[in-house]
């Protein structure tokens, strides 16, 4: 067990702090107004029933490492405390000197320094898919949640095999890679909502909910506006836009899954009036079967 392997990740952030281009990039993470900005607030804005519902509910982020914007996020809707954390607090401790943030802490998901239910909610976004042993992490986060853990991800496509993607590729002659690694290092866990039922099924949970949102990234678009702009911004506003009206388009009909699948799962069944506000917020919540021998 000791001897796993933990990747580069570290690296990513001492180059966040450098003369480089990944330097420029990053320093667009605590600015709002650009095209990255509004990629991730729709991402994020899947939490927002759950701030809602109770504005003085705890919080802690895990995987949070870019200045701790998932925690802002937290904060601009409302969240009355934020605990932000990530395995390295060197950009951390930035955001929370410039006030982007308060607290926050460097935490190894796999063993968080937090007692049992320290924390509401626990929010992993984006962040799962680069740990080794997930699992693990899952299990710890789960662990410090009082109410829920909210995970945003990148769906599994060998689960969730777009038919009209399967065919394009088929005629294409083109197979499914089915695995894919980052260049820190890291495998990419994917997950499905199987899965996930799975691993509550296990402790004799039964209360999930699912959200589905579609993204799609072009490089460069740090640098480019919400709006206004030169006629090279507007382009890739509306090739972006465009390509993601697409995905919304084919998952309408069935022939698409989300690109990323957010998942609450809740340890103990969600009060009725958190029902209502994330069925409202197209969250689909399920009830998963009960163990017929206990």
């Amino acid at each position: 067990m000791s001897s796993v392997r933990y990747d580069r990740h570290h690296e990513e952030w001492e180059r966040a702090v450098g003369d480089g281009d990944f330097a420029r990039v990053a320093k667009t993470w605590m600015s709002e107004g650009n095209l990255d900005h509004w990629l991730h607030t729709r991402i994020r804005s899947a939490v927002k029933p759950f701030v809602e519902d109770d504005p003085e509910s705890s919080w802690l982020t895990v995987g949070d490492g870019r200045y701790g914007a998932d925690a802002h996020y937290l904060i601009s809707l409302g969240a009355k405390r934020v605990h932000a954390s990530d395995m390295h607090d060197r950009l951390l401790r930035i955001g929370s000197e410039s006030g982007f943030i308060s607290e926050y802490s460097a935490q190894n998901a796999e063993r968080l320094t937090f007692g049992d239910d320290s924390f509401d909610y626990v929010y992993c976004k984006e962040a799962f898919h680069h740990f080794p042993r997930p699992y693990i992490a899952l299990y710890e986060m789960f662990r410090v949640a009082r109410k829920a853990v909210i995970l945003t991800e990148p769906r599994d496509e060998v689960v969730h095999r777009a038919r009209c993607k399967s065919l394009a590729k088929s005629a294409l002659g083109r197979a499914e890679k089915g695995h894919s690694f980052e260049p820190v290092g890291n495998y990419v866990y994917t997950v499905s909502e199987r899965e996930l039922e799975k691993f509550l099924l296990g402790m004799h949970l039964r209360h999930i909910a699912f959200h589905g949102c579609n993204t799609f990234y072009l490089e460069g678009v740090e640098f480019v506006p919400c709006s206004g702009g030169s006629a090279r911004d507007r382009r890739v506003r509306a090739t972006l836009k465009a390509a993601i009206a697409g995905m919304d388009a084919l998952e309408k009909v069935g022939l698409h899954s989300s690109s990323l699948l957010s998942a609450a799962l809740f340890k103990r069944e969600p009060s009725e009036a958190l029902q209502a506000r994330i069925t409202g917020a197209n969250w689909t919540l399920k009830e998963l079967p009960r163990n017929p021998y206990l």
